[in-house]
């Protein structure tokens, strides 16, 4: 009994929530939420290729909402480009992932870094 206690004493106090989930609050339209859910789409991307992962057992309806805010978000940006390159979903969503909320404007300005160019 004792290790299993000091194990989950363990995992509590070292275990860190992920951006997204710790962002969860923001409200759609909000840089903050923007930049949740395309880490929550970069999270579940990253684990889509493991056998043991089951992301349609462990996928909630928020995440999985949040994952397709961002998709949908770059791939309607991707479309209103006048100059697009047409980088990867994948790639345009870790480069607004990995946008400091501190440093960024708008949602439509991160959306535009990103995908645009």
């Amino acid at each position: 009994m004792k290790p299993i206690y000091y194990l989950t004493t363990f995992l509590l106090i070292f275990a860190r929530p992920s951006y997204a989930l710790e962002h969860s609050d923001a409200k759609p339209g909000s840089v903050e939420f923007l930049i949740s859910a395309c880490q929550e789409y970069t999270e579940l991307y990253n684990k889509k290729d493991n056998s043991r992962f089951g992301a349609f057992f462990t996928t909630s309806k928020e995440e999985s909402f949040r994952a397709g805010y961002c998709l949908g978000a770059i791939i309607h940006a991707n479309s209103q480009c006048s100059y697009s390159r047409s980088p990867s979903v994948y790639r345009s969503a870790v480069i607004i992932a990995s946008v400091n909320v501190k440093r960024a404007f708008s949602e439509a300005r991160v959306i535009e870094n990103a995908v645009c160019r």
